[in-house]
């Protein structure tokens, strides 16, 4: 008795072993996932810091044309759905004349292990659809883009080595992209649009949502108050404000409006909101982020809209499919509620 006593602790201890040294190599693996970079380090990101503001012309109509897609959560960008995504923006941007394309954030999944994942190429793949367009784009970083293979940073890196991509960012200002993109009409600055990081998790992947810091406010407030026009502003995750917005403010008609997850979830979200609440100025705030969340709301001298999802690979209710957003300013209104246009676009 005592000998087979023997041979099974030896056994329970081999198997403890194996278990042990199985999340020893799983924990391993997953660090390196969340720590590297395999963008291919073409670009440094450094290289940002030596970017200014954008300046873009508004043609003769007065009119400034936007095409918002955010929460595509591309896969590998061949996937069955990523496919499906990618033709859906190639239809839209085939019938359909934009000034600037705004990616709002989560333009690929985020922590995902599976081997055929591979956010670069989806990236790429992104790149070369819109590229053929000729129309300047740019990025607002998601919650989910930096997760796994590479920070934001390296994302924003990677999509520099194409040549209608813009992008900025100071120095000290807490964030990976700080850009004003400034619209001119016959000669004079009428409008601005500001795009911000609203950052992630802490920690990475798995802790609470993150938030605009003060910094990051500060240096929209000191933008805008230069330019001293209206300006629209894009980021990823919504801030408190939103669900106000959403229960008191004015619903901008036939935009679809949903409130499948509250719209106040993110703690500290208030810090952006009450520095720029009393700001004329600051005529959109535009997110994204909640997938099955719609909504389009004029409250407080502004508009307040939210996207959902763009992609079929994202996680979220099917009552409204995936979709583009088409923001339109009609830079010749001085009025911030009739200046802005707002359109819904299925793929």
């Amino acid at each position: 008795m005592k000998t087979k006593g023997k041979k099974a602790l030896k056994v329970i201890a081999a198997a403890i072993s194996l278990l042990l040294l199985a999340a020893v190599i799983f924990s391993s693996f997953v660090l390196y996932r969340f720590n590297c970079d395999k963008s291919g380090g073409e670009n440094s990101y450094a290289d940002i810091y030596n970017k200014a503001a954008v300046t873009l012309n508004v043609d003769d109509s007065g009119v400034f044309k936007i095409l918002k897609i955010n929460d595509t959560h591309f896969f590998n960008g061949t996937c069955e759905n990523d496919a499906k995504t990618l033709d859906g923006i190639n239809g839209v941007l085939s019938q359909n004349k934009y000034d600037l394309i705004v990616v709002d954030g989560d333009l690929v999944d985020g922590f995902n292990l599976k081997t055929d994942y591979d956010k670069y190429k989806a990236i790429d793949l992104f790149a070369q659809t819109v590229e053929k367009y000729n129309i300047p784009w740019t990025f607002a970083p998601g919650n989910n883009d930096g997760e796994i293979d590479g920070e934001n940073e390296d994302v924003i890196a990677y999509m520099m080595r194409y040549g209608h991509f813009i992008c900025a960012n100071s120095k000290g200002v807490d964030g990976s992209m700080n850009l004003f993109i400034d619209l001119n009409f016959s000669g004079k600055l009428v409008h601005s649009i500001a795009v911000t990081d609203s950052l992630a998790r802490t920690v990475k992947a798995i802790g609470k949502y993150d938030y605009i810091k003060e910094n990051q406010a500060q240096w929209l407030l000191d933008g805008v108050e230069k330019r001293n026009v209206k300006t629209s502003v894009f980021f990823h995750m919504q801030t408190n404000e939103f669900q106000k917005a959403f229960d008191n403010g004015e619903a901008y008609k036939g935009f679809v409006m949903s409130d499948a997850y509250p719209y106040d979830e993110i703690e500290n979200d208030f810090v952006f909101d009450e520095a720029v609440k009393d700001n004329e100025n600051i005529s959109l705030i535009s997110c994204a982020h909640q997938h099955s969340n719609n909504m389009c709301s004029f409250y407080n001298g502004r508009y307040y809209q939210l996207s959902g999802a763009s992609g079929y690979s994202a996680i979220g209710h099917d009552y409204l499919g995936p979709s583009l957003t088409e923001i339109s300013i009609n830079v010749t209104d001085e009025n911030t509620k009739t200046m802005y246009s707002f359109n819904q676009i299925k793929i």
